[in-house]
């Protein structure tokens, strides 16, 4: 089927250029870039929707299970995909105790170039 003018409006990801033209994040797993594709897009609903510390950092959650869902994969997969993006830099995940799903603070990457 070819795409014709008017179609439906379709959802789309926003995957980052620099995350894979950077030396830094080349290393990064498929499964990781996609999942801060992910986060991001998720930044920008808790942006709208006030979710900000008292610093005024935007953070949101990502409980486990959904990350499972998303990535089709087992529950250590989906945990050692959230640490991977944490030593990169590209999140900060904060702890909330009691059973609680962790806070998730999207770090952005900065350079002198535009990626």
């Amino acid at each position: 089927m070819y795409i014709h003018q008017q179609e439906k409006a379709q959802s789309f990801t926003k995957l980052p250029n620099f995350l894979f033209e950077a030396p830094t994040y080349q290393p990064l797993s498929n499964e990781a870039k996609i999942l801060y594709a992910y986060i991001l897009r998720r930044t920008e609903l808790s942006r709208k929707n006030g979710w900000a510390d008292d610093y005024g950092r935007i953070y949101l959650y990502y409980p486990i299970n959904e990350v499972v869902e998303l990535l089709h994969c087992g529950r250590q997969k989906a945990v050692n995909t959230l640490r991977e993006l944490q030593y990169a830099g590209l999140v900060e995940i904060k702890k909330q105790g009691c059973g609680k799903t962790n806070r998730l603070y999207p770090l952005f990457y900065e350079s002198g170039t535009n990626h």
